[in-house]
């Protein structure tokens, strides 16, 4: 049995992340001995003006895109489900989330979607387990996870702690961001980051269940 999931994306940081991340994640969150498959589906790029927009159809389009790759690849007792994954930038992810989730779902209201967005944008996850960063790609050893990480841009703030060490540097997408994905703890990231912590719960919520349960 695996769990296939379609993700739907905004930017090529998330396009070229998103399956390290939830890959890393889903391995970490499964503890029985018996683990079940995650494959990531090719990522849906949008743009993310167009998907937040109400009254626009690219969110229902992705969705039934996306919906449509997951369906095709399930055999027998495979499982599936949608991810909508964007940078909330300066909207408040507790009230732009359950919007988007909710047009998605009445998009497809046969399907399993979930809805996650970074709060501010996706590098501030990285913020937010900076200190198991120390030290990589350009990063300066004695990196720390700053007070409120989810705060900012987190894109500006890795160019800046890159420039402690070579004030030449600039933080670099995908290329630091693939990297950065590969490397940070999620743990910390979790601890730190409500909009981290969200992902993994969704996931969570997709772990096979124990016989009996």
């Amino acid at each position: 049995m695996t769990l296939f999931v379609a993700p739907i994306v905004e930017g090529e940081t998330e396009e070229r992340c998103i399956k390290i991340i939830l890959s890393r994640l889903w391995q970490h969150l499964q503890q029985a001995a018996d683990r079940e498959p995650l494959a990531v589906l090719e990522p849906l790029p949008a743009n993310r003006s167009s998907l937040v927009k109400d009254g626009h159809p690219c969110l229902e389009q992705m969705v039934e895109r996306a919906f449509r790759a997951v369906r095709s690849r399930l055999r027998q007792a495979d499982r599936g489900f949608l991810l909508v994954l964007i940078d909330a930038e300066e909207d408040c992810p507790a009230t732009i989330g359950p919007n988007l989730l909710a047009r998605a779902r009445a998009a497809r209201s046969d399907a399993d979607i979930a809805c996650v967005l970074a709060r501010r944008e996706l590098e501030n996850w990285f913020k937010a387990a900076a200190a198991s960063l120390a030290g990589v790609n350009g990063l300066p050893n004695d990196l720390t996870v700053p007070a409120n990480p989810e705060n900012g841009s987190g894109g500006t703030w890795l160019t800046r702690q890159m420039q402690r060490k070579d004030g030449r540097r600039k933080y670099t997408k995908p290329a630091d961001a693939i990297e950065l994905a590969r490397r940070m703890d999620l743990q910390q990231c979790r601890a730190n980051s409500p909009s981290f912590d969200k992902l993994c719960r969704e996931l969570e919520a997709r772990l096979p269940q124990s016989p009996g349960t």
